[in-house]
């Protein structure tokens, strides 16, 4: 008998802690780096000091005349200048960030980019080899600048991508015309489905990074899956052979709305807090919703089949002639028959496994659901502006399309 619990022992400081863990348990946040400060610096509400580590989902501000250092694990670091507030995300290669308010200078030494999205889109940092990479990004109301010293910044917003070289600077203007606002990008995919453009005929091969605007449409085919990243952090996981379109999504308002038309998706949604922010995925039969969950569901033009993962969801009918509303909590679910009110929710985790097997991208590094996540209010500026690139200095060369 000792000799077993012996050998029990020892499995389970080889295999480690998780080998007690329910197989369906949400990992624990891996922190990221570790915070320096000057100054009045808070992460979410709580001010703190240097040595303080951060995790994915932590809101850092700083106040007037502070500063903020953060260190991350790979060679990579950010400085935040005073009265700037940034969002870390959760990223499966080099650190990501959503630079809110304010003035954040990145180095870079890794192989993998530094992705910081500013009002309008998103920029990727890759370093030089000797070098590394150094690029400052300011954000102002609706419009940022970015600001290359070393290394090359590929900055994503509407249109083509712009390659910017050290010594040259651009800014991503927010205007009246110009096409559809960006909403993210494909983070990881399973290339095997296509994205059509807003007004154009041709689809276009689903890629990884490809730019997601307003009112774009993904389909995946035959076994083809995609992640896709949203502006705030919250991420869409699209199961194979389904149709989704973002109709809007602005994250400074926190305002997204979203079509399922067939298919699979596990929605994993930043917490919200402004006044009047909500997220909801509409399907021919059901509207669902949430302020701070993940969630999976099934739609085609019969019925909609929802199943909570994380903290509360609400679903009810598409037709407003039906206000019944049910709240779905951990591996509980719902069906909404078209032209029906929701079931009552039904503990049925053979469901939920099924529907989340469906819609599995590979994982990503440190993502986890937004429950117990805090995203603080975030600073002016709305979505459904139109974000185009434009020369602000130029050095030797002009900023290229890739």
């Amino acid at each position: 008998m000792k000799k077993r619990l012996w050998i029990l022992l020892a499995l389970l400081l080889v295999v480690g802690p998780n080998a007690i863990k329910g197989e369906d348990e949400e990992p624990a946040l891996p922190w990221l780096g570790v915070l320096w400060t000057k100054g009045v610096v808070s992460v979410g509400d709580a001010k703190v000091s240097s040595g303080t580590t951060v995790v994915p989902r932590d809101v850092i501000t700083t106040y007037a005349g502070a500063s903020a250092w953060v260190r991350f694990r790979s060679p990579a670091s950010a400085i935040l200048l005073a009265d700037s507030q940034v969002v870390l995300l959760a990223s499966d290669t080099g650190p990501s960030f959503l630079l809110r308010q304010g003035t954040m200078v990145v180095n870079e030494k890794s192989a993998d980019p530094v992705q910081v999205t500013v009002p309008g889109g998103f920029v990727l940092i890759t370093g030089d080899p000797q070098t590394g990479g150094e690029c400052e990004m300011a954000a102002v109301g609706n419009d940022a600048t970015v600001s290359v010293k070393h290394g090359l910044a590929e900055v994503h917003a509407q249109g083509d991508p712009v390659l910017v070289h050290a010594g040259q600077s651009v800014r991503v203007q927010a205007g009246p015309q110009g096409g559809q606002a960006v909403a993210g990008k494909v983070n990881r995919v399973i290339p095997q489905g296509v994205i059509k453009k807003e007004g154009q005929v041709q689809e276009l091969p689903l890629k990884q990074n490809a730019v997601i605007n307003w009112n774009d449409l993904v389909r995946t085919l035959q076994v083809g899956r995609a992640q896709i990243l949203l502006l705030d952090g919250s991420t869409l996981n699209v199961g194979a052979r389904s149709t989704i379109k973002i109709l809007k999504h602005d994250p400074q308002a926190q305002q997204t709305e979203i079509e399922l038309t067939l298919g699979q998706v596990q929605a994993d949604v930043r917490k919200i807090t402004a006044a009047g922010g909500k997220f909801e995925i509409h399907t021919k039969s059901a509207v669902i919703g949430t302020i701070d969950t993940s969630f999976v569901a099934s739609a085609d033009d019969k019925q909609t089949i929802v199943c909570g993962r994380t903290g509360v969801t609400t679903v009810k009918s598409s037709d407003p002639k039906n206000p019944k509303v049910v709240k779905l909590h951990r591996k509980e679910c719902t069906k909404v028959i078209f032209g029906g009110v929701p079931l009552d929710p039904v503990f049925n985790p053979a469901q939920f496994a099924s529907l989340a097997s469906q819609t599995g991208v590979g994982t990503v590094g440190g993502l986890a659901p937004a429950a117990a996540a805090g995203i603080a209010g975030g600073a002016a500026g709305g979505g459904a502006a139109v974000a185009a690139v434009v020369l602000a200095t130029a050095g030797t060369t002009s900023p290229t399309a890739p």
